[in-house]
């Protein structure tokens, strides 16, 4: 009888195990195979850079959790918008995202980017942990992505550059602009970036 209660923990404990295990290979393999992609499309010289810009906002909003960020970078003040601004706000708020990230495709040189371990804080968030090697100098940057698992689908939701957090500076940035000029300020502030862009 002792024998088969062993062997059951220690099935359930490898069960368990080998899930934590397969949570924290799918969010490396999403990172890799994200910024393999994306990098396939910018250096293909076959595409114009119109397209190339396209493709990479079709990327971006595929594997990152738009909307989860939106809320997130409109902080507390979230709370005091009405519905209607919510949804005007998130609307205008995923195609500012997928602009800010194709508009930023003129910086990039070659450089890699090598997914190097994870960690699982929760059940539902793990840690990817990689760095970004630049082929001229060989200067590395530390890049860690937060993955979520939302209902079965794992999703980015937010990039810590050399410590800082891509996010919560976007957060930062928005309330200032939510204080300075409230909230058909920051809207404005969108859609100018929009028209640019």
């Amino acid at each position: 009888m002792f024998r088969k209660i062993l062997f059951l923990k220690i099935s359930i404990l490898f069960f368990l195990i080998s899930k934590v295990i397969a949570f924290e290979s799918e969010a490396e393999q999403l990172i890799q195979s994200t910024t393999n992609d994306a990098k396939a499309i910018i250096l293909n010289n076959n595409i114009k850079v119109e397209e190339k810009k396209m493709k990479i906002e079709q990327i971006a909003l595929k594997v990152v959790d738009v909307d989860g960020l939106g809320r997130f970078t409109l902080g507390s003040s979230r709370k005091n918008l009405t519905n209607e601004q919510l949804e005007k706000y998130t609307k205008l708020f995923r195609i500012f995202f997928s602009k800010n990230i194709s508009s930023r495709l003129q910086n990039y040189s070659d450089q890699n980017i090598e997914v190097i371990g994870s960690k699982k804080i929760s059940n539902n968030y793990v840690l990817v942990k990689s760095k970004m090697i630049s082929k001229a100098d060989k200067q590395e940057i530390k890049i860690d992505w937060r993955v979520f698992k939302i209902e079965d689908k794992l999703l980015i939701r937010d990039l810590v550059v050399e410590g800082l957090s891509l996010a919560k500076t976007q957060r930062e940035e928005f309330n200032s602009i939510l204080t300075s000029k409230g909230f058909e300020g920051l809207i404005a502030n969108l859609k100018d970036f929009i028209s640019k862009n």
